[in-house]
């Protein structure tokens, strides 16, 4: 199908000017308690969603972008790696600028884990590969062959990347489809409909944390008005275009010229208020929370490989530990002690995983993370366990790790400290922990 078969279809057309009709109504009101900061969120309108946007982003400082949490912070910061990615994806295709620049969109998306790996093991070639989908997903043809290949990879991390460097693309995480499908249902309601139009069943997905006593409801369905399921891949870039062109036509409607909406970058906005809303759809329950502290029990298992010999494990992150399925447990402390060691021992400079258990012990081992670990565990932490350690921190941007000289280094844009300084990554596994949506 292509954009203007879409656009044209009766149900479509008719629900795009109904939306564009209550951008500032009431109609979408709405409010959470975010399970990060235990307080309480809430718009009286899609317009006012977008102005408590609220993401808070680490610094990027070879693009001189300092951390922040704004709405005008995180646009500079979305600017410089858009400029960065469409540069690379020019005349002259630059695969490593392309991929420290989605790398980088990773970490400002929270979407790591995963996600890196995959960009680096495909940094060949992954420049080429950007430009192909890109071009499909502007051909406007949901059946472009790019788009029908079983090996794409769309995801929750991906979408971020093709919105930067594609015509109209907004990012279609499990926050926008959730909040999408919100908006969906209170149309169906109104006008009597006792199913989902299939051309507006925009799939939702979970958020991924686990058996929650009190999780994110991010599944719009209410009754009869159900949704399908998200899936990466083919799936997920086809609904993402959709909603991309549902979301850009609203707003070619009659905007006044002053309205937030059509001042700057207004599909981003609409965007945004979408992802400030779907957070948690809600339910009667934790609607009357005034705060909420998860437990262990709610966060769920990530799959992850140690990367010299690619042992498989799994691991899952709570805001103050890192634990392994079978063993080690690593502990904040012990983690923000590890970084801090390499920082002072290291700073800057590149360092060795170095982790025997008896070269470290004796003092015939290389200086590296196995040391730093056994010093944060004053001699008592089983120094080989940081191949896995090593493993999840890349994951998450805080390390980085150079195949070809199997050195180490700490990623200081997402420590957001001085080298030398004191490292503390609880921000970092709190927010992971909190929404972890990366499939």
């Amino acid at each position: 199908m292509h954009r203007r078969t879409y656009l044209a279809t009766p149900i479509v057309q008719h629900f795009i000017h109904w939306m564009a009709s209550h951008l500032d109504s009431p109609l979408f009101q709405h409010g959470y308690v975010n399970r990060l900061t235990g307080q309480p969120w809430q718009c009286q309108s899609l317009t006012d969603a977008y102005r408590q946007y609220r993401w808070p982003h680490p610094s990027i400082s070879r693009l001189d972008i300092d951390k922040g949490h704004t709405a005008a912070s995180n646009a500079a910061a979305l600017l410089a790696l858009k400029q960065q990615l469409q540069g690379a994806l020019g005349a002259h295709l630059d695969d490593d600028v392309a991929c420290q620049a989605a790398i980088e969109v990773m970490i400002w998306g929270g979407v790591q884990a995963h996600n890196v790996d995959w960009l680096i093991e495909h940094r060949q070639g992954l420049a080429a590969l950007l430009v192909e989908v890109r071009d499909a997903i502007d051909s406007d043809t949901l059946a472009a062959p790019a788009l029908l290949n079983p090996s794409l990879r769309f995801n929750a991390g991906m979408t971020k990347v093709y919105s930067l460097i594609c015509r109209d693309a907004i990012i279609y995480d499990s926050r926008v489809a959730a909040a999408l499908g919100w908006v969906v249902v209170k149309y169906c309601t109104l006008h009597g409909l006792s199913s989902v139009p299939p051309e507006l069943a925009f799939p939702w997905a979970p958020a991924k944390e686990g058996n929650s006593a009190t999780p994110k409801n991010r599944n719009p369905a209410r009754g009869a008005l159900v949704f399908p399921r998200l899936q990466a891949g083919t799936l997920h870039v086809q609904w993402n275009m959709r909603a991309s062109w549902v979301l850009r036509a609203v707003l070619n409607g009659p905007l006044d010229h002053e309205h937030e909406f059509a001042l700057g970058d207004g599909l981003r906005k609409l965007e945004a208020a979408l992802f400030m809303i779907g957070y948690d759809l809600g339910t009667a329950q934790v609607a009357t929370l005034v705060s909420v502290k998860p437990v262990q029990a709610e966060f769920v298992w990530l799959p992850g490989f140690t990367l010299t010999k690619r042992k498989p494990f799994h691991y899952r992150i709570t805001p103050s530990e890192i634990i392994v399925q079978g063993n080690p447990t690593f502990s904040l402390t012990v983690i923000n002690q590890t970084l801090t060691n390499l920082s002072m021992m290291f700073g800057t400079a590149s360092f060795p995983l170095a982790n025997s258990a008896d070269g470290v012990r004796a003092g015939t081992c290389p200086e590296g993370i196995g040391l730093a670990y056994l010093r944060a565990t004053n001699g008592r932490g089983n120094v080989p366990d940081t191949s896995k350690l090593a493993a999840i921190l890349k994951d998450f941007g805080i390390l980085t790790y150079a195949r070809q000289t199997g050195l180490w280094a700490l990623n200081w844009d997402v420590l957001g400290a001085a080298p030398q300084g004191a490292i503390d990554v609880g921000p970092i596994l709190a927010r992971l922990a909190d929404d972890n949506d990366a499939d």
